[in-house]
């Protein structure tokens, strides 16, 4: 009898420490003034183009390979035009931080997906992360570009 109950509680100990390590499906939400939010998953930002580069950060040990979305391709996607000047990005934790869009490039910054080719973890920063190429320019290398670098990143929104 005593066994058994062991045996179980060992299995849910398990499967809860499993599931905390796994990188989980979180949607990342998109909201502009006027239309629904646009709900994207892994498997759509992966569809979308892709960038990488690899880079120190402030955060992790060494250099790391980040790879996933540009931001103006995921507010191109969403529609957001001239009309906007800001954006705001919030994380799962409500932590909040603003980028003017004029500062916005092509390919810079990325909504990273991956970190050395693995999909992250809430844990691990995850599930998407606003990161720039540090070392490939003094300019991302400032403390208004190290504050808009937002982990566990979970929603954009219009803010002006």
């Amino acid at each position: 009898m005593f066994r058994p109950t062991i045996a179980i509680l060992l299995a849910l100990t398990l499967t809860a420490g499993n599931a905390t390590s796994q990188p989980l499906d979180i949607p990342l939400v998109i909201a502009t003034k006027d239309d629904a939010p646009l709900h994207l998953d892994l498997a759509d930002l992966d569809a979308m183009p892709q960038e990488s580069f690899v880079t120190g950060t402030l955060w992790t040990e060494g250099e790391t390979r980040f790879s996933g979305v540009p931001l103006a391709v995921l507010l191109d996607r969403a529609g957001i035009g001239d009309d906007a000047t800001r954006i705001e990005l919030v994380a799962l934790n409500d932590y909040k931080v603003e980028i003017p869009l004029d500062e916005i490039e092509d390919t810079r910054p990325i909504v990273a997906t991956r970190m050395d080719g693995k999909v992250m973890a809430v844990r691990d920063k995850g599930p998407y992360w606003l990161v720039y190429p540090y070392d490939e320019d003094i300019r991302y290398r400032t403390e208004a570009i190290y504050a808009r670098s937002i982990w566990q990143l979970g929603q954009l929104r219009v803010s002006e």
